[in-house]
């Protein structure tokens, strides 16, 4: 959602006729939000957690920094205010390449370590993690899920969606909070598979329960194959056919059972490039605290479906057993590290 809200608000003047094709979304993606917001987030909160124990170092007010940082915040609500979303992007993402490139020019990296460049060390990450949530306050109409995940990493309690631009100034950030799990918002994605997945989301839109796999018997709102159900049909299929169908090892980081839903779990599974929410119908076969850290096959370009209120992007694969078709979970003797794939 945050990928199309911003392709739509920075590709198109409001108010006129625009272009969208797949690629270009896809290019969007990775150039602006993969390797711009995403990599500036990523590598910020990352390097905190390395070089400085988690902790926001003490605050500076660089100068490289704070007027380019007023001036992006003053351009922006201007813009924003006049339904200039297009501008009002660009002025953010300009401020987002100039914090990118400053990193890299400081190379903090080669710092840690040198007790005589603590003090620098510490004022190149203020300054990118104070930018980085400033950004994150800006961006946040146009992506509210990825910015409100950034501003959690910073370790910034409460809804973004209360902080107000116009009450947004240098400093707001307090040295020794600490910072959350750095976590990838926008992996990059590769642009055939994305344009496969996309193509399938939109032709189960125009043909609802269309491309629903065969195997997964109607009605039971669960998340996992049927070993039984895939058995059931003789067609054949090639190797053509098998290929479209990505699966990846996957470990279970945690689960939870679904209010009212007897037989989902919400389960967040890491895949290696990225951690996904699947609702899976396996919840009469296993306790929510014995699936943690367990190895699970999973479907990762399947199209997301909203079960209960609730998205689940993929699918864990399972066999039925005994004749009431009891869910037994697909899972490695060997260890094997997830996102592998498996063929």
């Amino acid at each position: 959602n945050d990928a199309l809200r911003y392709y739509l608000l920075r590709e198109t003047v409001f108010g006129q006729d625009g272009n969208f094709s797949r690629d270009a979304l896809i290019t969007r993606y990775n150039a602006d939000l993969a390797n711009g917001l995403g990599n500036l987030a990523s590598r910020t909160v990352s390097m905190i957690e390395r070089y400085l124990d988690g902790g926001i170092p003490p605050a500076t007010e660089s100068a490289e920094f704070c007027v380019e940082v007023e001036k992006t915040i003053g351009a922006s609500r201007i813009k924003f205010e006049n339904f200039d979303f297009s501008g009002a992007t660009g002025e953010i993402w300009d401020l987002i390449s100039c914090v990118d490139k400053f990193i890299s020019d400081a190379k903090p990296w080669e710092l840690a370590g040198h007790e005589s460049e603590k003090q620098r060390l510490q004022q190149i990450l203020y300054d990118a993690a104070e930018t980085t949530r400033i950004i994150a306050v800006l961006a946040h109409s146009v992506i509210p899920e990825a910015t409100q995940r950034i501003w959690e990493q910073l370790g910034q309690p409460g809804k973004l969606a209360d902080v107000r631009i116009d009450q947004l100034e240098w400093g707001g950030l307090k040295p020794g909070t600490k910072i959350g799990k750095p976590e990838a918002v926008f992996p990059r994605v590769d642009k055939k598979e994305a344009s496969e997945r996309i193509e399938a989301m939109e032709n189960e839109i125009r043909n609802p329960g269309a491309s629903a796999p065969a195997s997964v018997p109607a009605g039971t709102g669960s998340g996992e194959m049927s070993g039984a159900a895939a058995a059931a049909g003789p067609a054949k299929i090639t190797i053509e056919d098998f290929a479209k169908v990505e699966l990846r090892v996957g470990v279970i980081k945690s689960a939870e059972r679904i209010q009212r839903a007897d037989k989902l779990l919400k389960i967040l599974v890491d895949i290696g490039d990225e951690v996904r929410q699947v609702l899976a119908g396996i919840a009469l076969s296993y306790a929510p605290e014995d699936l943690v850290g367990r190895k699970v096959v999973v479907v990762t370009n399947l199209a997301p479906r909203k079960m209960r209120g609730l998205e689940s992007n993929g699918m864990l694969l399972a066999a039925a057993a005994g004749a009431d078709g009891k869910p037994v979970l697909c899972t490695f003797a060997e260890d094997i590290a997830p996102g592998s794939k498996v063929k």
